[in-house]
C-alpha cells in the first residue's frame, strides 16, 4: 500500500534528472536512458578501473542488458544510445567483434546548463542545488 509522503518517511533510491534535457530537443525515452548512463557512470567514478589513458570516466552496459533494465526494445534503446550521441551526450567506442561499446558520459559545458525562461541553473554535483539569479 502507498503512503502520503511524510517527514519520517525514508525515500526509496532514486536517480539525478538533470533539468538540462528539458532543453535538449530529445525525446523522454533518451531523457530516461541518459539519466540511468549519468547515475552509472558517477558510481564509475568511484574506482579507477573506469578511467581511462586520458581521466575520462567510462562504462559498459550492453544493449541487451540496458533493454531489459528499461524495459524497452533493442532497437528502442540504440535509436536512443545514436540519438543522445547525435546531441553530444555520450559517445560509444568499439571495444571489438562481440564485446560492448565503452559509453562516456557527456555533460554539457556551464554555459549550456542554463535553462530557459526562470532563470535557474542545473548543478551536476554531489548534493545538486538550483540556483536562482
Amino acid at each position: 500500500m502507498n503512503e502520503y509522503l511524510k517527514n519520517e518517511n525514508s525515500l526509496a533510491l532514486y536517480m539525478v534528472f538533470p533539468r538540462f534535457l528539458l532543453d535538449a530537443g530529445i525525446n523522454e525515452t533518451a531523457m530516461i536512458l541518459y539519466t540511468f548512463l549519468l547515475d552509472r557512470a558517477r558510481l564509475s567514478l568511484k574506482s579507477d578501473k573506469w578511467t581511462d589513458e586520458s581521466g575520462h570516466t567510462f562504462l559498459y552496459y550492453p544493449v541487451k542488458s540496458l533493454a531489459e533494465t528499461l524495459h524497452k526494445s533493442e532497437m528502442t534503446i540504440k535509436t536512443s544510445l545514436a540519438t543522445l550521441e547525435k546531441a553530444d551526450l555520450i559517445k560509444r567506442v568499439k571495444q571489438g567483434a562481440g564485446m560492448p561499446s565503452r559509453i562516456y558520459v557527456k555533460i554539457p559545458a556551464e554555459r549550456d546548463r542554463i535553462l530557459s525562461h526562470r532563470g535557474t541553473r542545473n548543478c551536476l554535483s554531489e548534493g545538486q542545488k538550483t540556483v536562482h539569479y
